[in-house]
């Protein structure tokens, strides 16, 4: 019944919703060459079985210095006259130290770069991985030793493992060889004719690599050669020109280049990943005809909700529900096609890019934590965050001068409405040149920052790669000949906010030391003053009048690196080199950077924040939301929100309360609006509307805490922020369709947000256990062994919010302007014990805005609570914890303890006085000040601290 409704509610919303971006200016795979190449050949090679390629098997050779396999595939083309064509591609296969398997297939022979007067490499571009994967990577180093392979044909048999599998995996009226490898629990099959790998997680078997038998790559050939190198399956469709009418001056100069490789997952039918996508959670089936899912990052205003088309972001990782992964490390534009297979348990997907190499990562394990522990090691952990930038950011388009921002920031005070951040869009600049001020609305920007830095707030500018032709900067990167070339080798001109613009190459090692300059003497400030931070918008890149509305594919980087190899890289490259610009700048006060990147890849997770982009207030988007930021918290970046209430247009009172409600748990929580939008900063809102947002936005402040520890943990794990409950439960199958309802990581907190209009309660799925409805702590019990619907009251100033039993949350719960005037505040405690009376709770505490922690300036601990005895067990304190204590970390008493009463035996009751042990010595303290009701009791002052350890018995 869960399912069915999850069901019917996804087939409304996706078929009620009316587009709003303009369909017309993007492809469709029917428009797109190489696409529609891929997609013909796959379903004539579905129809022929014909098998073109094989894996050479006296090539295959074991590298024990490098720890790598190498074979040679060969591709075979028909000839009806002459010899066959033989085009040979050189594959690698090794292990990653996490077990993971990573393989790549290049192409070999390729004609010299420069032979024909390109300005361009004609090699295929295979260096994507060294901006996805972390820099502490080191291809070498990450390397265990392949053990002995084991060598057998098809249907031979030999002892081990191999012998009991290779009867069940042999094909009928097949002599092709079998090549055996094993690293710990993961094991791969190399079947060389047809090309064919297979993966198994302990003995089981998880993926299978070309099992349709769907690879294809465009091997290089000139226009006057093609007729003989092209498949029977093959069409020719637009290998040598585009007819898209806003992409038809494309000059491809290589001709056609793409690589395609279909991906079976086993056991599954439930796929998740491939951000950025305003659809479901799970991923929908794309056969039938449907359009794939595309992944090129273009610039979408109001863009279309229930679709595959591209939107901002790019991350090429893909899992399953039965824990495994494929990281497909390329940058061009891609196309994923997605079938399940219900009656054979499993997920077929083609992956189809435009040129490049063939770069797959693996990963199988236990269950889906770790398939995302995986990835983010290799691509880099999401950035601990300054706390600051996890509360409250106001902004819109445009705060209009300084008087503006600081009316801004007063009246928030004077309404009780906390807030850390305020920022200014395009208008601050002088006419929208980039690094200026404009000089009559802001014109001593020190003394604005100084003013907000007294409560520690600070202030956001935009500041975009396109640059404004014939200005200081513009000029500077024409003449360090660091601007992106047309493919004619002159600096590329196209239009946007100002006008006639030129785009900075930060693919160039060198553009990045300009753009880095840029910085250095825009933030040229007192060493006090490090409130400053930077938004990299439309780094897509945006072009409104290039094809797609970004960037040709013919553009010329650095390298002689074509656009079309490294398009969706271009965005990370941008907000890395700002990142490391900022945090260069900041270095003598230790400061972290915030940033906010519209365009991301695999690996921004490292510098950035992100959003969702330009949205509209309504309904709909509001509803999207959450499974677009619960899509980006599982593909490893979790650092996301969308704009509250709606970007475009101006949201009713209703929506904008939801909205908060929702946006609260974002882990990137800003308000933003249009600039042709009514003014809606909280303070302006009517009653009730203000205090509800208020309330909610204090509410965040309180949980800053339990926060800020989330982040600690995705920051050394990779775990989601918002988290699909299928993570937190994997054994309810009806739970991987659900993304309406999430966690909040793994603290215990459940939240439904309200996204419709004119509901006053909603329906909530719990796992069996004890749940706490979070304001009053009133429990129930799902007695049972499956998931429940109940129905929650959800008036408009209620958020459904529970908390599971077995959690301890903390918070600290008085007002305060901001995060750092938060800093000497104690902590509470609130205990949600299990039906067995048990819970646990982590704690991370550090400065909340240096890299100190990194030198081990943070306390961890975790609070455990059973039979009625709550134990802080540290984990971590600094070496130097009296100094550390005095000057970073502040306050770390607990001032309250909050324990949820239920109807079961484990209840506890108020006592006259509590025994605490510390250092080995027992006292009774009074509870005096102490106080009880049906549903908690609250312990007040029992002088505690989380950096000692301590037992309270109650």
């Amino acid at each position: 019944m869960v399912l069915l409704k999850w069901l019917v509610c996804q087939l409304v919303f996706f078929t009620a919703f009316s587009h709003a971006f303009t369909d017309y200016l993007l492809k469709k795979c029917a428009q797109s060459g190489f696409c529609h190449r891929n997609r013909v050949y796959a379903e004539n090679i579905a129809k022929s079985h014909h098998c073109y390629y094989k894996v050479d098997a006296e090539s295959i050779a074991h590298d024990p210095l490098e720890n790598v396999l190498h074979a040679t595939i060969i591709k075979t083309i028909p000839r009806l006259e002459g010899d066959d064509i033989a085009v040979q591609f050189p594959f690698s296969l090794s292990f990653l130290q996490d077990h993971s398997v990573r393989f790549t297939i290049n192409e070999k022979e390729r004609m010299p770069t420069n032979s024909s007067g390109l300005l361009i490499s004609s090699q295929r571009f295979n260096e994507t991985w060294k901006y996805a994967f972390d820099k502490k990577f080191q291809e070498e180093a990450n390397r265990t030793s392949i053990p002995q392979f084991h060598f057998l044909k098809q249907k031979q048999t030999v002892n081990s493992f191999w012998s009991k599998i290779s009867s069940f995996l042999s094909l009928s009226n097949s002599t092709a060889d079998t090549f055996h490898l094993r690293n710990g629990d993961v094991s791969v099959e190399i079947f060389t004719e047809p090309f064919q790998l297979k993966v198994y997680w302990q003995n089981a078997l998880k993926l299978i690599v070309n099992e349709q038998n769907f690879l294809n790559i465009e091997h290089h050939r000139t226009k006057q050669e093609n007729f003989a190198h092209v498949l029977p399956e093959e069409t020719t469709f637009n290998m040598f020109k585009d007819n898209f009418l806003y992409s038809k001056h494309d000059s491809m100069p290589l001709g056609p280049e793409s690589v395609a490789l279909d991906f079976s997952f086993m056991g599954s039918t439930n796929v998740y990943g491939i951000p950025e996508h305003a659809t479901s959670l799970r991923l929908m089936d794309t056969s039938g005809g449907k359009e794939p899912y595309r992944l090129f990052n273009v610039d979408v205003f109001e863009y279309n909700i229930g679709t595959s088309q591209p939107m901002y972001g790019s991350i090429p990782f893909m899992f399953s529900s039965s824990s495994t992964s494929i990281f497909w490390v390329n940058a061009a534009d891609t196309w994923v096609d997605i079938k399940y297979d219900t009656s054979k348990n499993k997920t077929m997907t083609h992956w189809i890019s435009e040129n490049g190499v063939i770069d797959v990562v693996m990963s199988l394990g236990p269950d889906i934590p770790t398939i995302i522990d995986k990835f983010t090691d290799l691509t880099g952990r999401p950035f601990l965050p300054p706390i600051s930038s996890i509360g409250y950011h106001q902004c819109r388009w445009n705060y209009n001068d300084e008087m503006d921002v600081l009316t801004v920031d007063s009246q928030m005070d004077a309404h009780m409405i906390p807030y850390d951040f305020i920022w200014l869009d395009l208008e601050y600049t002088n006419d929208k040149k980039y690094f200026t001020w404009k000089q009559h609305s802001f014109p001593n920007p020190k003394r604005l920052l100084s003013k907000l830095k007294k409560l520690g707030r600070n202030l956001v500018v935009l500041i975009d790669p396109h640059l404004k032709k014939d200005y200081e900067i513009s000029d500077r990167v024409i003449n360090e000949n660091v601007a992106v070339k047309d493919h004619n080798g002159n600096d590329y001109v196209g239009h946007c906010w100002p006008g006639n613009s030129i785009w900075i190459d930060t693919i160039s090692k060198y553009g990045q030391k300009i753009w880095k300059s840029f910085f250095e003497r825009f933030i040229d400030l007192p060493a006090d003053l490090t409130n400053l931070f930077i938004w990299n918008d439309m780094n897509e890149p945006s072009i409104f009048d290039g094809p797609e509305t970004t960037a040709p594919k013919d553009l010329i980087h650095d390298n002689c690196i074509e656009e079309r190899s490294v398009h969706n890289i271009y965005g990370l490259s941008v907000h890395e080199a700002t990142y490391d610009a900022i945090k260069s700048i900041y270095s003598p006060s230790d400061k972290r950077p915030f940033l906010l990147t519209r365009a991301f890849f695999a690996g921004s997770q490292r510098t950035a924040a992100t959003w969702t982009g330009d949205n509209v207030a309504n309904w709909d988007y509001l509803k999207i939301s959450i499974p677009m930021v619960l899509s980006n918290n599982i593909a490893g970046m979790p650092f996301i929100g969308a704009d509250i209430a709606g970007f475009a247009e101006d949201p009713t009172p209703e929506l904008i309360a939801r909205w908060y409600q929702a946006g609260l748990w974002y882990p990137f929580f800003r308000a933003h609006a249009h600039i042709d939008t009514k003014r809606r900063e909280p303070y302006l809102f009517n009653e009730p509307l203000k205090s509800i947002v208020r309330d909610i936005i204090q509410l965040r402040y309180f949980l800053l805490p339990t926060l800020y520890t989330m982040f600690h943990k995705s920051s050394v794990t990779g775990f989601p922020i918002m988290n699909p409950m299928f993570i937190e439960h994997p054994e309810f199958a009806e739970l991987y369709h659900i993304d309406n309802q999430f966690y909040w990581s793994n603290s215990g907190l459940l939240v439904k947000p309200v996204t419709e209009p004119g509901q006053s309660e909603t329906e909530m799925v719990f796992p069996p256990g004890i749940f706490y409805e979070f304001a009053s702590l009133h429990s129930f019990i799902n007695n049972g062994t499956d998931l429940i619907e109940k129905n929650i009251s959800a008036p408009l100033d209620k958020i459904p919010l529970f908390i599971e039993g077995g959690h301890i949350i903390t918070m600290k719960d008085k007002y305060r302007r901001s995060s750092m005037l938060m800093k000497n505040d104690p902590y509470v405690i609130v205990i949600a014990p299990d039906t067995e009376g048990r819970a646990v709770g982590d704690l991370y505490v550090d400065d909340g805005e240096t890299f100190g922690y990194q030198r081990g300036e943070y306390v961890e601990t975790q609070f455990v609570f059973e039979n009625n005895t709550l134990k802080n067990v540290r984990s971590h304190i600094p070496e130097n914890l009296i100094g550390i204590h005095h000057n970073t970390l502040r306050n770390t008493n607990i001032e309250k303890i909050i324990i949820a009463k239920n109807n079961l035996q484990h209840n506890i009751t108020l006592k006259d006085s509590t025994k605490v042990k510390k250092n080995g010595e027992e006292s009774s303290l009074p509870t005096r000040s102490s106080y009880e009701n049906d549903n908690k009791i609250t312990i007040l002052n029992l002088s505690l601290d989380i950096t000692e350890d301590w037992e309270v018995i109650f």
